[in-house]
Order: structure tokens, then C-alpha cells, then sequence
């Protein structure tokens, strides 16, 4: 809606690409847990979801689908995490920094931060003495064997 009125914008990401949860998290048989319905835009609908609780992949391939549809690549910042971003009431902007570095300003501000890929890790005891592989989901270690 922003291109077509006109309104410039940039898309901040942290990560190294787009799908936030669905980009990190990709441990085997990761999948949503909702109904794939739900992870369609009202302008995208996807009624071709291949199984009502899609695949992380499948989720990542259409958030990239409706990227590349709508144009969205050339206004995104790959690796770019947002350090501060605090109301100017003087200004009525924004003031944005991140953490390599850049600063913006907006007047608008849409949030869309999620916490499911952040590693949080439980207080066990003995946790640190553990001789086997430990890794968070959004960290999954592909290279250990886990057969049984």
C-alpha cells in the first residue's frame, strides 16, 4: 500500500534473510503449529498450502514469494538490527539506530519484532556439565547425527 501511494519506506532485518522465526528456526519437521491459512496477507491469500500446518520452508518460500511479487527486496536491509528506536516528540520522528551504525528518521514506525528465535536456554542443574551436544531450535546444528 506504501508503493502505491507513493510513500517511500525501507524494511530493517536482522537477519541474513526474510521470515523471521520461519528463517531460523530449521530443525527437522519444524512446521506451524495454527492452521498455514493464517500465515497468508488478506492481499496474498494462499489457498495452496500444501497440508493445513505448513513446513517452516514452505512458509519461508511464500513470505519470499509475496517479497519478490510486491517489490519488497529493493527496500530491505539484510543484517541490519535495530539497537534504539525512541520518539522525538521535538521533531515528531522517530530516531532509529542500529547496530551497525546507521541512524534514520522516520515519522512512522510498524514493529514486527518476535522473540521465537531468541535462545533462552533453561536453569538445570548440572546443564554446564552435559558431555553431549546442546543447541537451540533457532540455532539447530544440522551436522550432529542424531539417529538412535
Amino acid at each position: 500500500k506504501l508503493q502505491g501511494a507513493g510513500i517511500p519506506f525501507i524494511i530493517l532485518e536482522k537477519a541474513d534473510g526474510v521470515g523471521g522465526t520461519w528463517h531460523y528456526n530449521t530443525y527437522p519437521g519444524a512446521a506451524c503449529d495454527v492452521p498455514a491459512h493464517l500465515y497468508s496477507f488478506s492481499f496474498e491469500l494462499n489457498p495452496n498450502w500444501s497440508k493445513a500446518y505448513a513446513s517452516h520452508w514452505e512458509i519461508k518460500q511464500y513470505l519470499e514469494r509475496v517479497m519478490t511479487k510486491y517489490g519488497l527486496w529493493e527496500h530491505l536491509r539484510l543484517n541490519t538490527e535495530v539497537d534504539t528506536a525512541e520518539w522525538d516528540a521535538k521533531s515528531s520522528r522517530w530516531q532509529i539506530r542500529t547496530r551497525n551504525g546507521e541512524s534514520y528518521t522516520p515519522r512512522f514506525l510498524v514493529n514486527g519484532i518476535g522473540v521465537l528465535h531468541q535462545p533462552k536456554f533453561p536453569d538445570v542443574s548440572g546443564i554446564g556439565s552435559f558431555k553431549g551436544k546442546a543447541f537451540h531450535t533457532a540455532e539447530w546444528d544440522h551436522s550432529v547425527d542424531l539417529t538412535g
